[in-house]
């Protein structure tokens, strides 16, 4: 219940801010931040959909801060170039699309801490400080595609600038970052961009792959779960109420329901089938007791229609991103060692 009645804090006290980055590596411990440029405007990575999108919502690629996390004592120099064979984590911090940061000291920075922590080919993670969205009473910000933007030139730098190849780095991201993660991978399956493939492995850690939430039957997660998740029950107050508007910006509503970009998992979206065709192979990380999983049950069963390669970890009893919770032991640790004895393999 504690969690439950802080979930809802950041809608009625009008919280809607990340962390701004630090101005030098001096106050981090085992990470460092750089600063990323924005896609051109005349690249051939802005394009398709997601162009399309921007045009229509008037984002534009900007420049913005991402941080490397390492392994413990094991900093290297600011964007190494990747050694060969080396294997990566790009990650994308959940947080409802509005609050949070890439910040290592932020909760959600347990996850690539802790997979660094525990995988043998991992040392180092970069993770996406993305541009967060706002909506009515505050002034609107960054809607759907600013962040997925931020995510694809991220991309982009590790594999143009950094040198890592594309079949060595696995695309990860929690609740609302899973659902930058799915949209990231989808732009690069789509669009065959010359250069810059699809990543070698997708992880989505309580994935939100339905905005609109629509399934809410009694035998949903969301009616299920509702008492032992950490969000609050009311609508009104819970994560998307905000959220949702506020990465849809001025598109219709209805793109909650039936955009293959916003909600790939959602019961309107029509036809299903070829919907992850492409996809690489994919880990999917949840807790029983949390009210999204049904977005990670339906996502597996799709990419699994779909002929991808899918691993899918439902931990009894675990909450929403319980990989974020330093006190959900042995859970957590469990499960990061499951994920990473999968990135290892």
């Amino acid at each position: 219940m504690f969690y439950q009645t802080l979930s809802v804090l950041p809608i009625k006290v009008g919280l809607r801010i990340g962390r701004p980055p630090p101005t030098s590596d001096v106050t981090l411990k085992d990470a460092s931040v750089i600063w990323i440029d924005g896609l051109a405007e005349d690249s051939k990575v802005f394009c398709g959909e997601v162009r399309r999108f921007a045009d229509i919502t008037g984002v534009k690629p900007t420049r913005f801060a991402a941080y490397w996390l390492y392994r413990a004592g094991g900093s290297p120099a600011k964007g190494a170039k990747a050694k060969p064979g080396e294997k990566i984590v790009m990650h994308i911090h959940g947080g409802a699309f509005y609050v949070g940061s890439a910040h290592p000291d932020e909760e959600t920075a347990n996850i690539p801490r802790g997979l660094v922590s525990h995988s043998m080919s991992v040392e180092r993670v970069l993770s996406v400080d993305y541009r967060l969205s706002a909506t009515h009473p505050d002034p609107p910000a960054n809607p759907f595609p600013a962040a997925l933007l931020d995510s694809i030139a991220a991309y982009q730098y590790l594999v143009v600038e950094v040198g890592f190849d594309p079949q060595n780095i696995a695309v990860a991201g929690d609740s609302a970052g899973a659902n930058i993660a799915f949209a990231l991978v989808r732009h690069l399956v789509e669009n065959s961009i010359p250069g810059l493939p699809p990543p070698g492995r997708l992880i989505g850690f309580s994935v939100w792959l339905d905005l609109s939430i629509s399934r809410s039957t009694l035998d949903s997660s969301v009616v299920r779960n509702a008492k032992s998740d950490i969000f609050g029950t009311d609508p009104e107050t819970r994560f998307d109420a905000y959220g949702t508007p506020a990465y849809l910006g001025p598109l219709d509503p209805e793109q909650a329901k039936t955009n293959r970009y916003l909600s790939p998992a959602s019961p309107y979206i029509k036809p299903t089938e070829g919907l992850f065709r492409g996809f690489p192979r994919t880990f999917i990380s949840a807790g029983g007791a949390e009210i999204l999983l049904d977005d990670s049950m339906v996502t597996a069963e799709r990419l699994k229609a779909d002929g991808v390669d899918v691993t899918v970890d439902i931990v009894p009893d675990a909450v929403h991103d319980f990989l974020s919770f330093p006190w959900h032991e042995p859970e957590r640790t469990d499960a990061l060692k499951r994920i990473c004895k999968w990135l290892d393999a």
